[in-house]
């Protein structure tokens, strides 16, 4: 089968419905127990589960989709999430993520069909556990939340030694470790403090003093204008001058990366002519986005943008 490329597709959230029509919309038919192109092939780039109802749906789709080889996955914060909240440190005996009413209110819509403790959850967050946190191909990358190299380079120690443990998955979930601030840069994005007093709440309401940073420019000159936040909190964020040392993780590769995780709204855009955000807040009923790309594309387009609706 000759390949004629990628469709790469953001952030689903539970929402099988949206995912089904988008595959129909690429040319993607069922047979054979999974979905497939005649030659093209699906990249998800995670965050497969919470928020919406159909959490076992959409992974059946997905997992049946890479036993076939009709499509690659990388891993999501989500379902790192839920391998800490569904994993106990043998040394502790308490899970890696606390199971506090906090998390368990995220991650409710997977437990009221993964309940905790049950074989069929149990059989999940095995495979969760197989999905890896980047793709570095060719032809470009994928990576939940933001591309960083140091980042890249703490995860590529534990895959030279074959595979990603149990004892990764330790270590990542306990703060301060190289591990905890690389999984952390990968899935959920470069954080930067805010000054003093500085404070806004984030989409669930939480009060936070970081922010998520546009780590693919440079050009910001204020927090505010570098600062990833919802529309409603920007007005909060301090417009004093960044420190010169922070612009400095400008993505400069050639090859083009996509990401999700951010809850982008209104029309898709790239953001650069090799970076563009593919999560445009399915779970908020905005839309399900895929980028169409096509082998031998040397730039990235807003033409190649494809997405369904998934409006109430």
């Amino acid at each position: 089968m000759q390949q004629d490329g990628f469709d790469i597709i953001g952030d689903i959230h539970g929402h099988a419905d949206a995912l089904l029509r988008l595959l129909q919309k690429l040319g993607y038919t069922h047979k054979d127990g999974g979905y497939s192109h005649p030659n093209r092939k699906v990249v998800f780039l995670g965050d497969f589960i919470d928020k919406g109802d159909q959490q076992a749906q959409v992974l059946n789709i997905v997992k049946n989709m890479i036993d076939h080889n009709t499509a690659l996955a990388i891993m999501g914060n989500h379902e790192f999430n839920a391998i800490c909240y569904h994993s106990i440190n043998a040394k502790t005996g308490q899970p890696l993520r606390e199971n506090s009413p906090k998390n368990q209110a995220q991650h409710q819509a997977f437990l009221n069909e993964y309940p905790l403790g049950d074989a069929k959850t149990h059989k999940v967050i095995q495979w969760f556990k197989t999905l890896p946190l980047f793709l570095d191909r060719e032809e470009f990358r994928a990576v939940h939340a933001c591309w960083d190299s140091h980042s890249i380079a703490v995860i590529n120690a534990y895959l030279n030694k074959n595979s990603i443990n149990d004892e990764f998955f330790i270590q990542a979930s306990q703060a301060n470790t190289i591990e905890f601030k690389a999984v952390e840069t990968l899935l959920k994005g470069l954080e930067l403090k805010l000054p003093e007093n500085n404070t806004f709440l984030d989409q669930y309401g939480h009060k936070r003093d970081t922010i998520r940073v546009k780590w693919w420019a440079n050009k910001a000159h204020t927090y505010q204008d570098y600062a990833l936040v919802h529309k409603d909190a920007i007005k909060d964020i301090s417009t004093n001058t960044l420190p010169k040392n922070i612009n400095s993780p400008e993505y400069l590769a050639q090859k083009a990366v996509f990401f999700g995780h951010y809850w982008f709204t209104g029309k898709p855009q790239i953001l650069k002519d090799n970076v563009a955000c593919l999560d445009y807040s399915v779970a908020n009923h905005e839309k399900l986005v895929c980028y169409r790309w096509h082998t031998g594309d040397k730039t990235l387009s807003n033409q190649q943008f494809i997405m369904v609706s998934n409006a109430p």
